[in-house]
């Protein structure tokens, strides 16, 4: 009899115990589940960070894809003749894509095709582009030119095809064509083309020799790098900006003349 009572109790703890460990097992899992899952109206560090500009809608989003810029033109380390003489002018043009940065769309990366046409005056003298002169090895401009002449306009017209970068922060995520922007970069260009064009021949005396309408032109790049790398600016508010650029690289070769680094600003118009 007391060893069917033993058995029984056996029984009934062994069962309990049993039981109890399934009911903490269940609490376990549901335990678990429930911490796994976020308390409403709470976001995590990471979702936040990764959900800040997700309500932004950057489809429509405008990326400054044309580029218009009309400046003025100088010359640094110019000295002597080298000055130069006359409203020296850019005329800039560029497409560009605009790659945003997914992390903080402020911030993107512009890159595309652009041509420039530098032009330099310099008035009432003469630049020898070709190398006529006795001393070819020299880039030279005078007032009174190989043959004791020069010209009543004169001008010196590089063009490039170029390739620029720049680093863009807009204000507006959304429309930067409705906000302060600002970009720096890079640009590198290389020459399709260089001439000079002089107007109205005259003599040492300033007396015209062929008359006001003789014009001259003459094509060479002979003395010029026909590579160039600029350092870039732009700061607007809307489509409208200020811009600069500086040749980082020498006009001329080594050894042509001067080490004369051109120089740019002026004022841009960027669109869509």
């Amino acid at each position: 009899m007391k060893k069917k009572l033993f058995f029984f109790i056996l029984s009934v703890f062994t069962a309990g115990f049993l039981n109890a460990q399934v009911i903490d097992s269940a609490n376990v899992i549901a335990d678990t589940t429930t911490a796994n899952i976020p308390t409403a109206g709470k976001t995590s560090s990471t979702e936040a960070v990764g959900n800040k500009w997700a309500n932004y809608d950057l489809s429509h989003r405008g990326g400054d894809h044309f580029i218009f810029q009309f400046g003025f033109l100088g010359w640094g380390g110019a000295t002597g003749d080298y000055k130069l003489h006359g409203f020296s002018r850019q005329f800039n043009a560029a497409f560009m894509l605009d790659h945003v940065f997914k992390s903080n769309p402020h911030f993107s990366l512009g890159y595309g095709l652009g041509y420039a046409s530098d032009n330099f005056f310099l008035n009432g003298k003469y630049a020898d582009i070709v190398g006529k002169s006795s001393s070819s090895s020299t880039f030279e401009i005078t007032e009174n030119g190989g043959g004791g002449t020069s010209f009543k306009k004169f001008k010196i017209v590089n063009t490039y095809l170029e390739i620029p970068l720049e680093l863009r922060f807009s204000k507006n995520v959304v429309n930067p064509a409705h906000g302060f922007r600002v970009a720096v970069g890079l640009k590198g260009g290389w020459m399709v083309n260089a001439h000079s064009k002089g107007k109205n021949e005259i003599n040492s005396a300033g007396t015209s020799m062929y008359g006001t309408g003789y014009i001259e032109k003459e094509y060479s790049k002979r003395y010029f790098n026909t590579t160039r790398l600029d350092g870039t600016l732009r700061i607007g508010l809307g489509m409208f900006n200020i811009y600069g650029t500086y040749q980082l690289t020498s006009l001329l070769k080594s050894g042509a003349g001067p080490t004369l680094h051109p120089y740019s600003i002026g004022f841009g118009l960027s669109i869509m």
